[in-house]
C-alpha cells in the first residue's frame, strides 16, 4: 500500500504528538537552523516527514528518527529513493548516536511535548553533543531555558551552563494537528566547547542548583538545607544567604558549589537527609 493510500495516522496523546502541518513554517524552521552545506542533521520525531523534506536541500544527510513503527514505515516509503535520508525507527531517549556513525551533527526537531525537556538536557550533557540544536518546545519551557537572574529556574541553570540559548520565534497552536493548548517556540542552542575540567565544574554547579531548587521559595541557605557554617561560607563569597535561588547568576552558582564543598562532610550529609 502506498503512503498516499494509507488511512490518516492518529497521533498519540500519550506520546505528546502534535504534528506541525504548516509547510511554510517547516521551511522557516529549516532555514533558521543556519546549517552549513555539509551538515549531517539528526531530526528527532520526524512524524509525517514535512520537516525532513524541508531540511533535505539544506544538508548533506538527514537522519530521521521516529519512534512509531507505522510512521517510520511511511517515512521509509516516502524517501526510499533518496539515499541522503536515513530513517531510524527508535526511541530517541534510548538512541545510540555513535552507532549511527556520526560525530559532527546538528539537531533540528519538533520535540514531543511529553519528553522534549528531557531530550534537550540529555543531548546537551552527552559525551558527543551536537554542534547546534534548533528545537521546537512549549513556550514556557523556552522561557525557563532562557531566563535571566531574577527568574532563573533549575532548567535555566542546566541549559545555560551547557549551551548558549537563543529564542527565535513563536508558532501558534493552529499550525499543528491535533491543535495543542499551548504556544510553541523555536529555540536555537549552541553548545559550549568544554574540556573535562569544565564539565566537572558544571556538574558541581548544577548539583548545587538542583539541591537549592527543591525549595525555590526559601532563602538560599534554608533551601540548601542550612548546613552548619553555610551562611558564613556564602557571605565570604559575596552571596547573601537570604537571597532566593532564582536570583543567582551562573557564576554565583559556582560560588555556592564551592561554599558547599567547604563544609564538613558530616554537616552537609546531615542537612541533605533532613
Amino acid at each position: 500500500m502506498r503512503v498516499s493510500d494509507r488511512p490518516a495516522f492518529r497521533p498519540s496523546r500519550r506520546r505528546g504528538q502534535n504534528f506541525l502541518v504548516d509547510r511554510g513554517i517547516q521551511r522557516r524552521i529549516a532555514q533558521a537552523a543556519q546549517l552549513p552545506p555539509e551538515a549531517v542533521v539528526l531530526e528527532i520525531g520526524a512524524g509525517t516527514g514535512l520537516l525532513t523534506e524541508a531540511l533535505r536541500p539544506l544538508a548533506s544527510r538527514v537522519i530521521a528518527v521516529e519512534v512509531e513503527p507505522e510512521l517510520a514505515e511511511r517515512l521509509h516509503e516516502r524517501f526510499a529513493e533518496d539515499e541522503a535520508i536515513h530513517v531510524v525507527n527508535a526511541d530517541a531517549l534510548a538512541l545510540d548516536i555513535a552507532a549511527l556513525g556520526v560525530s559532527d551533527y546538528h539537531v533540528v526537531a519538533n520535540l514531543p511535548f511529553s519528553v522534549g525537556t528531557r531530550l534537550l538536557i540529555e543531548l546537551l550533557q552527552s559525551d558527543s553533543p551536537p554542534q547546534s540544536l534548533t528545537v521546537l518546545l512549549q513556550r514556557d519551557v523556552v522561557d525557563r531555558a532562557c531566563a535571566s537572574p531574577g527568574k532563573m529556574r533549575l532548567l535555566s541553570v542546566i541549559v545555560q551552563s551547557w549551551a548558549q540559548p537563543r529564542r527565535l520565534f513563536d508558532i501558534p497552536p493552529g499550525a499543528f494537528r491535533p491543535r495543542p493548548k499551548v504556544t510553541s517556540t523555536l529555540l536555537h542552542l549552541r553548545p559550549r566547547p568544554l574540556d573535562a575540567r569544565d564539565r566537572a565544574r558544571l556538574s558541581r554547579r548544577i548539583a548545587a542548583a538542583r539541591r537549592a531548587f527543591r525549595q525555590p521559595r526559601k532563602q538560599l541557605a534554608n533551601a540548601l538545607g542550612s548546613p552548619a557554617g553555610i551562611d558564613g561560607a556564602l557571605e565570604s563569597r559575596g552571596i547573601d544567604p537570604k537571597r532566593r535561588p532564582e536570583t543567582l547568576s551562573l557564576e554565583e552558582w559556582d560560588d555556592v558549589a564551592d561554599a558547599l564543598a567547604a563544609q564538613p562532610a558530616a554537616a552537609v550529609a546531615g542537612s541533605a537527609a533532613t
